[in-house]
Parts: C-alpha cells; sequence; structure tokens
C-alpha cells in the first residue's frame, strides 16, 4: 500500500472517531468523500481498500449505497424482503452457496400448517450453506409447495430462490412472518459454520407470502451471531398505510 494511501487511511479514521459515527452509519459516498479529503477518487479508492481489508469499512451499491462504518458484521434487515445473495452484494461481500440436501417429499404437519398444503401435498424442500467473503454464514433450511412450481426440481439454486421464483414463476414476495430465537451451535451446525459447539446463532423461522397471501415459504435459518447484525426500522401507529406490508 503506497505510502499515501496509508496516511489517507489514518485520515479517515480520524475522521471516523471526530465524528463518533457507529457500526452502520453513512460516511458518505466515494465523490463526497474525495472532494471532503481533497484527493483524487483513484487515491481515496486505495485507502477504503486499506480499510475495508481491516473490516473499518463497507462499500455497497444503489441509490442508498456509499461507505459506511463496519465492524465486519452482516447486516439483516428485517424490514424488506431479500434473499442472501442480494443482501450480501447490496453490502459489498462476495458470496456462494453449497446445497447441502434437496429434494421432493411429502409436507411434513408443520410444513402443510404453515404452507397451508392439503393432505398428501408434496412440497421441494432443501438445506443450503450460505458463505459470506468465503466464511460461512448461515444454514438455510427451505420448504415450498410443488403446487406452485412445476419444474422447480430442474431450476439452479445456488442463488437467489426470490429472484428464481419472479423471473421464471412470477411470484413476487410480499410479505413475511418471521420468529427470532437465539440457539446454541450443535455439532453438526458447528462444523459446517466453523464455529465452537455451543456458539450462539440466530435461530428465525420464516413464513412468506405473496400478494395474493399464498403462503410460498417455510423456512428455518441458523445464522452466526458474531457475523450477523439484526436491524429493524419501526414506524409509528399510521405506517401500514405509509409502507407496504413487508415485515
Amino acid at each position: 500500500m503506497p505510502r499515501d494511501a496509508s496516511e489517507l487511511a489514518e485520515r479517515v479514521r480520524r475522521a471516523i472517531a471526530r465524528a463518533e459515527l457507529r457500526t452502520g452509519d453513512r460516511l458518505g459516498s466515494e465523490r463526497a468523500l474525495a472532494e471532503q479529503f481533497g484527493v483524487p477518487r483513484s487515491a481515496l479508492r486505495e485507502a477504503l481498500e486499506e480499510l475495508e481489508s481491516e473490516g473499518r469499512i463497507r462499500r455497497t451499491m444503489g441509490r442508498t449505497g456509499g461507505v459506511f462504518v463496519s465492524d465486519g458484521k452482516i447486516e439483516r434487515q428485517l424490514n424488506t424482503i431479500q434473499g442472501v445473495p442480494d443482501m450480501l452484494r447490496q453490502q459489498g461481500f462476495s458470496s456462494s452457496t453449497t446445497v447441502l440436501e434437496k429434494g421432493i417429499g411429502l409436507a411434513s404437519p408443520a410444513e402443510a400448517r404453515n404452507l397451508a398444503l392439503a393432505e398428501g401435498d408434496n412440497v421441494y424442500r432443501m438445506r443450503r450453506l450460505r458463505i459470506a467473503d468465503g466464511v460461512p454464514l448461515s444454514i438455510d433450511t427451505m420448504a415450498l409447495p410443488m403446487r406452485l412450481l412445476p419444474g422447480f426440481q430442474d431450476q439452479d439454486h445456488s442463488g437467489s430462490v426470490y429472484r428464481l421464483l419472479s423471473t421464471e414463476y412470477r411470484i413476487e414476495m410480499h410479505q413475511a412472518d418471521e420468529t427470532i430465537d437465539v440457539a446454541a451451535a450443535t455439532a453438526q451446525q458447528a462444523s459446517l459454520l466453523k464455529v465452537e459447539v455451543g456458539a450462539p446463532l440466530f435461530e428465525i423461522w420464516r413464513v412468506t407470502l405473496d400478494a395474493s397471501e399464498t403462503p410460498v415459504e417455510y423456512s428455518h435459518d441458523f445464522f452466526r451471531a458474531d457475523r450477523t447484525r439484526i436491524s429493524l426500522r419501526r414506524y409509528g401507529s399510521r405506517w401500514k398505510r405509509a409502507v407496504a406490508p413487508a415485515r
């Protein structure tokens, strides 16, 4: 790392400290920061790369993107319904997925109840390991009603299922009901997630519905608590009139 880039990185560290910025706070866009520090954007990017490698900042894309103070954790927003790959990409993390198990089977009592299925209906069930920047993040188990998804077993399941449902089946996720708890990692989970047995995990149960309020997904996920932050934007008593019902 050139000396001038390291010196600029230190200036950014001091600016974060002076402003008493916390994890998740936005520093600004690259353009605005380059102007603030009076340097070319190319020099700023070198400094930001150093800070990013330290886990001090993260860079995200999109209209609400920019440079944010970070501690290396992934922020899981409860305000939006979003697949893990898109969530990671927007926060500047690389992502990959390993499909651990998959197949068609008769719906269990819990799956039938949560997906409003009739006796004898089948689901497509799969378990996947999610990886962020080369480090395991979560184990996701998902059940989907086969009556809504003909040929789903032949699709590629290594990416975002939500995107797949949208592009191939014209199903848009509209509302999600989630329950979040804390669980201790079992031996199998610890092995997959590269944590100690008994390490804390966020345990998340989710039922997701489409715009017609038809249940489309029943999931049971485990996220590493040391790599995940749960965040939620709350609204006033009239929030349902102001925003789409995506919980």
